[in-house]
């Protein structure tokens, strides 16, 4: 009897058959060019293989002709005949380079062990991002004011959550759990500390200790395993979680602030997938608007704009409001509020107001602060009083934020 392929079947998003030579190391320079704060070595240099395909004087002086490039176009945006003409040599050879450095990464020649993903993007940005695009990684490169913005496609981000969950998950404290197993008893697959007596009608047997039952047998002098002796871990009580996750996308959370803060909800959205929970995450982006951002989307978030905190924690009220489950809502800002969607209060008035409010969902809110001015923290510890179920957590580095929502979420097992 001949079965046909399942249309659901996961897609091997690195292991397709392609001609790029970049399957094997997509993943990792995904990850260097979404996120340029992390850093890593290798003992494979490739300026000297872009050396290698330039001119002597320019091989010469490489570090001083790359800066120069870099400048004039930044202060300038032009460049004079004589430094055009090296600048076409330089990309030529960097051409050249990348071509070799595939063909070698393909054949084997050179292991992902060996090489820098961050010194490969740092020189290769442009033929890595035409590569990544023709592969479906990338939708499209925009050049603004002199930078380059990556619009990421929905399957980038899926590789990306993957990466990041991972990274999360090293060194994490296996003892920790999250949101939704709580001191409570009652029916799930969790168990607990407690041994009760062993209840045909309430435990099932993969409840049942063993050793322990055992031991009440062997006191008596007796090794033998009776149904009046047993014991069983007594099963937490899970709760069904609605995350909501507020971020803080103004102008002042650009670069690593954004970065940690957008880890944070694809780590957090992967680790509720992987889990086959029914827990639900749902993301806000906030400046002095609120969006909600659609999966596939996260990746994308810019900051730009002014803060209303007050406008972020209504909408997340108006969600909870209209879900079942605890609430827990993630509160990610770096500054106190510019912005208020209510005319007649203060942006400040209007964030302690909007925390106040959380009282009506019971909603438990994680504050996040990746600044720690004085009026701010002043703001934040009085939003916390106020909602009546808060935490307050300073991240002097943002790319710290993603292992602490995956150990608010779930118990490392």
């Amino acid at each position: 009897m001949s079965t046909s392929p399942t249309t659901d079947k996961p897609e091997c998003l690195l292991c397709q058959k392609s001609e790029s030579g970049l399957e094997n190391i997509a993943e990792e320079l995904l990850y260097s060019l979404f996120n340029p704060y992390h850093r890593d070595t290798g003992d494979f240099d490739v300026l000297e293989l872009i050396k290698k395909h330039l001119s002597a004087e320019l091989a010469r002086d490489f570090e001083m002709y790359s800066s120069v490039f870099k400048d004039s176009m930044k202060t300038f945006g032009f460049m004079t005949s004589y430094w055009m003409e090296k600048n076409r040599e330089l990309k030529e050879a960097k051409r050249k380079a990348w071509e070799e450095l595939k063909e070698m990464i393909k054949n084997g020649d050179v292991s992902l062990e060996q090489l820098s993903m961050s010194q490969i993007v740092d020189n290769f940005f442009d033929e890595i991002t035409d590569d990544l695009q023709e592969m479906g990684y990338v939708k499209k490169v925009e050049t603004r004011f002199h930078r380059k913005v990556i619009n990421y496609t929905a399957k980038a981000e899926n590789v990306l959550a993957k990466k990041i969950l991972s990274l999360s998950l090293q060194n994490l404290d296996k003892k920790s759990y999250g949101e939704h197993d709580t001191e409570k008893l009652g029916q799930s697959i969790f168990s607990s500390e407690r041994l009760v007596e062993y209840d045909p009608y309430t435990h099932h047997y993969d409840s049942i200790d063993i050793p322990e039952s055992l031991l009440k047998s062997a006191i008596r002098g007796e090794i033998e395993l009776n149904e009046n002796e047993m014991v069983a871990r007594q099963p937490r009580h899970t709760e069904r979680c609605v995350y909501v996750m507020l971020i803080d996308v103004s102008d002042s959370m650009r670069g690593r602030k954004i970065v940690g803060a957008i880890e944070a909800a694809l780590c957090l959205k992967k680790a509720i997938k992987r889990s086959g929970s029914n827990d639900e995450l749902r993301v806000i982006a906030f400046n002095h608007r609120a969006q909600e951002i659609k999966e596939g989307e996260i990746l994308n978030l810019e900051a730009r704009g002014r803060t209303d905190i007050g406008l972020a924690l209504r909408r997340a009220r108006k969600i909870l409001k209209g879900s079942s489950g605890t609430g827990v809502v993630f509160l990610i800002s770096d500054g106190e509020p510019t912005s208020s969607y209510n005319p007649y209060l203060t942006p400040w008035k209007c964030a302690l107001k909007e925390a106040e409010r959380m009282r009506e969902v019971n909603a438990r809110l994680q504050i996040i602060m990746f600044g720690k001015e004085g009026r701010f923290l002043e703001l934040c510890k009085n939003m916390a009083k106020l909602s009546g179920n808060a935490n307050l957590f300073h991240f002097s580095d943002p790319l710290n934020l993603k292992s602490f929502v995956v150990r608010r979420f779930s118990k490392v097992s």
